[in-house]
């Protein structure tokens, strides 16, 4: 599916519950993803993982749950914003890394 055919979902939805209930289902998917997050942590990265594949789906799923959200979000405020500023952050955080890279490598 394209970004427009998405797009026109995203325009019938808000057209349908509203702004306010597509604001709140964007901040109920982003604390599910949380708890995803968390448990994949927890059973994953812990070492108590057993092979479950259910937990890796699960934030699998809520990761694209809060994908559409980001993507009606920036439709309305406007997704070139979105991306300007998302430049401006990438340029920090690239000399975030290329700092602790230093110190890293002064530590050696």
């Amino acid at each position: 599916m394209t970004k427009e055919e998405r797009k026109k979902i995203y325009d019938k939805a808000e057209e349908l519950w509203g702004l306010v209930a597509q604001y709140d289902q964007a901040i109920e998917e982003m604390g599910e993803l949380i708890v995803a997050i968390n448990k994949y942590k927890r059973k994953c990265l812990y070492g108590e993982y057993n092979g479950n594949s259910k937990i890796i789906d699960n934030l699998i799923e809520e990761i694209a749950d809060v994908k559409m959200c980001i993507e009606q979000l920036e439709g309305f405020v406007g997704e070139a914003n979105v991306e300007r500023v998302l430049d401006q952050k990438m340029q920090k955080f690239m000399g975030q890394i290329a700092e602790m890279t230093k110190v890293k490598q002064d530590k050696k």
